[in-house]
């Protein structure tokens, strides 16, 4: 039936009473009327007729049908119910249990779906009904198959074919395109593209888009299992394309998780990501649960990938939670085999293996082969973490056998990068470059550039371990343009922070390659080259949008954006091996003086050695450390005694050895400032509280500040500064009127959930409104804004370009696991909720010197691999702040006073940013402060801006300043508010 016969039709009905359409022709008009738009005029004509006959059982399965086409899922549950259980059995009765089945399943509830569908089927045959009859068996194919077997699902479509052999198109289309997706599955893919394309042409027989979009999608399926991915794509383009036209919700909802499947193998993991957020539309709309589930283990799978393990673990909860509620085996089980990654991911091996070796398994039964061979390679993958390599390769066997027992070519290529993993771990290097080169040979230009990356740098260390250096610098430089091809082609700013630390394969967790080739080059005379690869991956988000910032503000805003790849072109340009030292002499150059080396981290891992890189103006040296993830505990340690105020000497010398002595040994003694690059868990060093071999603090020796890479720093160096002798204007924010349920972050059980009193609200800090006032006195203009005048909205409205120096004191929400999710909080208005998120602060326009964050932990937030902490420095640097000064954790409200206006003194005198701030410090030590009193507080950026600010009036005695403060402090009374830390 042709639209236009069905148009005709429609314009009959309306002219001369029908005659009465059986109930399978009822269920038809209704898919005609969904697909045609005329869904009113059809239900009104039905329940006309509903109306002068409430007997006509026929109107009635029409309205439930259209009530299940258009997702009014209780009321079609409703009416299909009561016709299914009426008091005899008739044909009506057999389609409403075929038409509940239907809309069980598709809600993602087969286990809901199989009785319904079994009493249809009885009462199909029951009532001589063939069409319905195959209709049952075809829908039962849908529901057992996919848990009970393969064989199972074949058997029940020659069922449905033996009882109707004269079928109607829409449903011969139907259980071809199952038949198809079978065969797929089977991996006996020419016939299922030869099924396929009968099915198509059923299909289009039927007049129907949606059954045409099904056997479509079947043939995308068989060419995704193919890895014909770029065809997969094409075809799933027109069934999108199809089934929004048919208004075909649910079915669109799975195509589009097929889509992301598909977009996802490519590396293309933005696009991936928009499909899988429209697809949780439009499978909210048409109530699929089971689509809904899959949605979420599909973002997990995306998180997996990009090493965003907190992320991931959330959606594979909200993903089993779907599927246990439905009693959906399969969604359960797709969720362990992503759950076996991240079990492998975070350590622990064992459940990995247990995990990925049942679900293999479970597919292994119901006759899955692709999804068995995929487990297959997963649980090898498991066991090379586990280090079991016998398991490793028993099991790397059995993937090799059922890829020679399907023919699947694509299979036996990917085999290759799994044996060459392998036979790198185990040390046996020529067997593994072979098995690389072999992967790589059969890779087309379409290829995951995140696998050309893994498998290029895997061969780099192969080279670098055999002390072939030069190749290992030219295979690793190769590996990095694939990386940044890949990056540019990212849609968004958060995948971009992400690709660093992107992995090929999915249990790829901390591959240590990269960082082995770099220290082996460092190590091996050519610290140069190492530092020119080491930049190429350290903080290039935040220095495109530092560069295109800077780009927007020469041109008026209507410059042409500019990437980094064009500003730092020696740093990400350069493969050969000379080029190095082009990186190295510009990043010398650019140092602001001789008294300032940058101290530069590349952190080793799994037995990776770390290196250290040493910039002054006279060139780049390097030393060979500890893998990195060997000091994490010692370091969560130091940080965790300092915070509490004990005295951890033994353990800050012993890191302090380990991280600086072999950086003091490469310095001249009139070196005194240090700008350290940190990497991986070296990023919560708090290096001026680490011990030297004499015994003294580091920050008796050096002023200590962090950049988050060389090429930032020297960005940061040349940025224009203001004139010298202009009067400095400051903005001072301080005691916030918070709100009792502060914006987004309410409730949200980030690490900042300690900074909420036990209501639920952010306390107050008394004294920070003192500390704002008295920072106030040292500039020559100064806004103060306290209470509700400190609000968020103020910030984002005020023309923040003005102010030489931004001072915030309030509470700070920072959560370390999850991107995004650290906040400052400031006081609501003008319905805002006070909290500023990372992209309110980088959307702030600044020219500031100096941004002030006094506030609980404001320098941490997640570390990801290249990009460094992702929290409120960053931002603010891109916004337009040369330097900032933030906390590493929790700072007491009144002692912090104290620290500050020491701070503010040593700029008074004239000192640059760091040096006042190593100033602050060092008074602090003098009167006994335990250091985690002071080395909370670091410099992010240039420690060299120097502020021309003024000692304020001096109407006081030395410590005046602090004395009043103190005065102000008694007023407000001795109490909880007053010791209340200024909270994560």
């Amino acid at each position: 039936m042709t639209r236009r016969t069905f148009a005709a039709l429609l314009l009959l009905a309306a002219l001369q009473p029908p005659r009465p359409p059986d109930a399978h022709e009822a269920m038809l008009v209704a898919l005609h009327a969904v697909e045609g738009d005329s869904v009113t005029v059809v239900r009104d004509r039905w329940e006309a007729r509903a109306r002068r006959d409430p007997t006509d059982r026929i109107a009635r399965l029409g309205l439930a049908t259209l009530d299940r086409l258009t997702y009014h899922a209780d009321a079609a549950a409703a009416r299909y119910d009561s016709l299914a259980s009426a008091p005899h059995t008739d044909v009506v009765s057999a389609y409403a249990s075929l038409g509940l089945g239907a809309q069980h399943y598709a809600q993602g509830r087969p286990g809901d779906a199989e009785p319904v569908l079994a009493r249809g089927l009885a009462a199909a045959r029951a009532v001589g009904d063939d069409v319905a009859t195959a209709n049952a068996f075809a829908l039962l194919a849908l529901v057992r198959a996919p848990s009970e077997g393969l064989p199972v699902g074949f058997a029940l479509l020659d069922s449905a074919e033996r009882a109707a052999p004269a079928m109607p198109p829409a449903l011969g289309a139907e259980i071809l395109r199952f038949r198809s997706v079978l065969l797929a599955v089977d991996s006996r893919g020419e016939a299922a593209d030869s099924v396929a394309r009968v099915c198509v042409d059923v299909a289009r027989r039927s007049g129907l888009r949606r059954a045409e979009a099904q056997c479509l999608r079947s043939a995308a399926l068989n060419l995704h299992l193919r890895s014909q991915e770029d065809s997969a794509l094409v075809v799933l383009a027109e069934v999108v394309r199809l089934q929004r036209l048919a208004h075909d919700r649910s079915a669109l909802s799975e195509t589009l998780v097929r889509q992301a499947d598909v977009l996802r193998t490519l590396g293309m993991y933005g696009e991936a990501r928009r499909a899988l957020r429209e697809a949780v539309a439009e499978a909210e709309a048409s109530h699929n649960d089971f689509t809904l589930g899959s949605v979420y283990t599909g973002l997990g799978s995306l998180a997996l990938r990009l090493r965003d393990y907190v992320d991931a673990d959330a959606q594979l909860r909200r993903s089993e939670e779907l599927f246990a509620a439905s009693g959906d085996s399969v969604g359960l089980v797709g969720v362990y085999s992503f759950r076996s990654i991240l079990e492998a991911s975070i350590g622990d091996t064992a459940a990995a293996v247990r995990h990925a070796r049942a679900a293999a398994d479970f597919y292994g039964a119901a006759g899955d082969v692709s999804e068995q061979f995929a487990m297959l390679r997963q649980l090898a993958s498991a066991e090379i973490r586990a280090r079991d390599w016998t398991a490793a390769e028993r099991v790397l066997g059995e993937a090799q056998a059922l890829a020679e027992r399907t023919g699947e070519g694509a299979w036996r290529d990917g085999l290759h990068f799994d044996a060459g993993r392998l036979a790198l771990f185990r040390g046996r290097l020529d067997q593994a470059e072979r098995e690389f080169e072999r992967y790589l040979a059969a890779l087309d230009s379409s290829a995951d550039r995140v696998l050309v990356y893994t498998t290029r740098a895997h061969l780099a260390d192969i080279h670098a371990r055999r002390g072939e250096l030069a190749r290992a610098a030219r295979e690793l430089a190769a590996a990095n343009d694939a990386l940044d091809a890949w990056r540019a082609t990212l849609p968004d700013d958060q995948l971009r922070l992400l690709a660093f630390q992107a992995t090929a394969h999915d249990l790829d967790a901390s591959d240590p390659s990269a960082p082995r080739v770099i220290a082996a080059l460092a190590t091996g005379g050519r610290p140069a080259a190492a530092f020119a690869l080491a930049e190429r991956a350290r903080a290039r988000t935040l220095m495109d949008h530092m560069t295109q910032d800077a780009a927007m503000r020469l041109s008026g805003d209507g410059g042409r954006p500019v990437s980094s790849d064009e500003t730092r072109q020696p740093v990400l340009r350069t493969t050969a091996a000379g080029a190095g030292d082009a990186v190295s002499h510009s990043i010398a150059a650019r140092m602001p003086d001789t008294r300032t080396a940058l101290v530069e981290y590349v952190a080793g891992r799994e037995g990776a050695p770390s290196t250290v890189f040493v910039v002054t103006r006279t060139g780049v040296r390097a030393r060979a450390l500890p893998p990195a993830d060997s000091l994490a505990d010692a370091i969560a340690r130091l940080d965790a005694m300092l915070e509490r105020g004990d005295d951890p000497s033994a353990l800050a010398r012993t890191l302090g050895a380990i991280l600086l002595d072999p950086v003091v040994a490469a310095l001249d003694s009139g070196v005194t400032r240090l700008v350290v690059v940190p990497d991986g868990p070296l990023h919560r060093v708090p290096f001026d509280a680490l011990r030297m071999a004499d015994g003294r603090y580091v920050v008796e020796r050096f002023a200590v500040s962090l950049a988050p890479s060389a090429g930032v720093a020297a960005a940061l160096w040349e940025r224009p500064r203001a004139d010298a002798s202009a009067p400095v204007r400051l903005l001072a924010l301080g005691d916030p009127t918070f709100s009792a349920t502060p914006g987004p972050l309410r409730g949200d059980g980030a690490d900042g959930r300690s900074g909420f009193d036990s209501a639920g609200a952010l306390p107050r800090l008394p004294a920070s409104g003192a500390e704002v006032r008295a920072v106030a006195r040292y500039a020559a203009a100064a806004d103060v804004r306290l209470g509700d005048e400190a609000s968020a909205a103020f910030l984002e409205a005020a023309p923040l370009d003005r102010y030489r120096v931004i001072h915030l004191a309030t509470h700070a929400i920072v959560d370390d696991r999850a991107i995004g999710r650290s906040a400052i909080a400031l006081a609501p208005g003008d319905g805002e909720s006070g909290i500023l998120l990372p992209g309110d602060l980088a959307a702030l326009d600044l020219d500031a010197d100096l941004v002030v964050l006094s506030a609980c932990r404001t320098a941490g937030g997640v570390v990801l691999d290249g990009e460094g902490v992702q929290g409120l420095t960053a931002p603010l640097l891109q916004a337009g702040a040369r330097a900032v000064v933030a906390t590493g954790w929790r700072i007491d409200d009144r002692r912090t006073v104290r620290f500050v206006l020491d701070f503010y003194d040593a700029l008074a005198r004239g000192l640059a940013v760091g040096d006042a701030l190593r100033e602050a410090k060092l008074a602090a030590l003098r009167r006994g402060a335990p250091a985690g009193e002071w080395a909370a507080f670091t410099v992010v950026g240039d420690p060299t801006v120097t502020i021309p600010l003024h000692e304020p009036p001096p109407a006081l005695p030395p410590g005046g300043i602090a004395l009043v403060v103190g005065g102000v402090l008694g007023l407000v009374g001795i109490g909880v508010a007053v010791r209340t830390a200024r909270r994560r």
